[in-house]
């Protein structure tokens, strides 16, 4: 299994930025608020990383997006936060690529999980 997804992070991407550029022109739900203003894109990323999020590499990139970091909760399940160049923040809690490739792809079983986000990004969001 181990193989299989050294070879899914190797070529994924390339299949998502091709879907991206005739597909996904939209940003996905859940914003849950703006960048504070005394706040810049590290922090946010410095702030993430102290709480177990790592950059996601097998997703979707929005349009305007400039942080993209999920935490894997177990096997099947993962926190996403995107940040955005107008310092919008969007959210989200869904099945892992990892634990479901297929069902992730199409959005299944997303959630707001508004009060964890809202608890872990506090001092963050304006």
């Amino acid at each position: 299994m181990k193989r299989f997804w050294k070879f899914v992070y190797i070529f994924w991407p390339s299949v998502l930025r091709a879907y991206e550029t005739f597909f996904h022109h939209h940003r996905q739900d859940f914003l849950i608020g703006h960048l504070a203003a005394q706040k810049i894109t590290e922090d946010l990323e410095r702030h993430l990383a102290m709480n177990g999020f790592e950059r996601a590499i097998i997703a979707l990139k929005d349009p305007g997006e400039i942080l993209d970091m999920r935490k894997r909760e177990g096997e099947e399940f993962q926190y996403h936060i995107r940040l955005f160049n107008d310092r919008e923040i969007r959210t989200h809690y869904e099945y892992a690529p990892e634990a479901h490739l297929v069902t992730h792809c199409f959005n299944v079983c997303q959630e707001k999980k508004e009060t964890y986000f809202k608890e872990l990004l506090n001092e963050y969001l304006a």
